[in-house]
């Protein structure tokens, strides 16, 4: 049986990321990076405050109602229209204020920061985000036959679990683990209580749950939930992973998965499930010896089962794509990208991916993922990532 992260990883299909950046303006991949940072913040939120009676309560029947309705796709719109930021007078906009309270404003400033997006960018994304995880654990409680009890108990013994299925380089507020109940108005509360009947009719007529219907229904093409933990960072990227698990592939080849949510185990997964698309992984095993291409010998044992995953999937092509902070010449840093880049697909093809399959990209610093101006920012930048697509 699935566990509820490898679930989630599924939610945020090609068609969710190619709405929702035509109704944001934003790249696709800022999108994706966005929707990988809010799903897994809202479920982990969720689990946090599962040992609360009456939140989890009101979850299970809001859950149920978003499995329930029948349109796809055409509430992205409605759902991310607040120009500026979460519309808390909507439903979906009170459920996420109630949900995270006064740290709303913070976890949607954070998306914005870690995705490279504007803050009503970010907000456009949790509105998003929202239906699809509250959907989920509306298909979870049918399928699985889960009492409220049952959901509370499912949420609390994945809740360590959830917590670290935020990305790397994304920060959360510091408040999981304690009950939250916020502030409110008398106003509010009647608000509050008054907000089923209006829901279902919204639910009518925007037709969220045909939204997740389909993401649930539809290969996934691209999924950017990342669930490793946060790792030590070297140069390039890298990280010491705990915990594995056996994968068979096509051809009956059996590789070693560090964990759940590590590069190989997207990687695989991707790949099981993919129609002709594009995605884009990053590796977290894999690092250089300072100011130079030469790979540390511990990248080689994640290089060897990546090449071992491609050559079980013919169709698959990947372009190497090497990143540098800001320090120093421009010239420099596109020198080393693509020497490093190169390095890994020397590696991969070395390891007997056809040449023909793996190519090689250097940017510099050209595409930042994080701010220059501080260390931590510079050494999410020092990183190369797999650019993976099916034919």
């Amino acid at each position: 049986m699935a566990t509820i992260i490898e679930s989630l990883r599924d939610l945020a299909s090609p068609a969710i990321v190619s709405a929702l950046s035509g109704q944001t303006t934003e790249s696709e991949f800022a999108v994706s990076r966005g929707l990988s940072a809010a799903i897994p913040a809202i479920a982990s939120t969720i689990a946090s405050r599962a040992n609360e009676p009456g939140f989890v309560k009101n979850l299970a029947e809001l859950a149920t109602k978003m499995a329930a309705a029948p349109h796809p796709l055409e509430t992205i719109s409605a759902l991310a229209s607040s120009p500026t930021g979460i519309n808390t007078k909507t439903p979906i906009g009170g459920w996420l204020s109630s949900l995270f309270g006064y740290n709303l404003s913070e976890v949607t400033d954070n998306i914005a920061r870690y995705a490279g997006i504007s803050r009503s960018s970010a907000a456009s994304i949790l509105s998003v985000a929202a239906p699809l995880v509250l959907g989920y654990i509306g298909r979870l409680m049918r399928s699985d036959k889960l009492s409220v009890a049952d959901l509370a108990d499912r949420l609390q013994g994945q809740r360590a679990q959830l917590a670290s299925s935020l990305p790397t380089g994304f920060k959360m507020p510091e408040f999981f683990g304690a009950p939250y109940e916020p502030a409110r108005t008398a106003v509010e509360e009647k608000a509050r209580a008054g907000w089923s009947a209006p829901l279902m009719a919204l639910l009518a007529v925007l037709g969220i749950g045909g939204l997740i219907w389909w993401a649930s229904h539809k290969p996934v093409e691209v999924a950017r939930v990342e669930v490793a933990e946060p790792l030590s960072q070297a140069v390039g990227t890298s990280g010491t992973l705990t915990g594995t698990f056996a994968r068979t592939l096509p051809g009956n080849v059996t590789i070693i998965i560090p964990r759940a949510g590590s590069t190989e185990d997207r990687l695989s997964m991707y790949l099981a499930s993919a129609l002709p698309g594009a995605k884009t992984i990053d590796f977290d095993r894999l690092a250089f010896d300072s100011d130079s291409a030469v790979l540390t010998l511990g990248s080689n044992e994640q290089l060897d089962t990546i090449a071992t995953i491609l050559r079980a999937y013919p169709r698959a092509n990947v372009t190497v794509a090497g990143h540098t902070d800001s320090v120093g010449s421009e010239a420099a840093n596109l020198a080393l990208s693509r020497a490093r880049a190169d390095a890994v697909a020397a590696r991969l093809t070395a390891d007997g991916v056809p040449s023909d399959r793996v190519h090689a990209k250097g940017y510099g610093s050209q595409r930042p993922m994080a701010d220059n101006s501080t260390e931590a920012g510079r050494a999410q930048n020092r990183r190369v990532v797999l650019e993976v697509t099916v034919r």
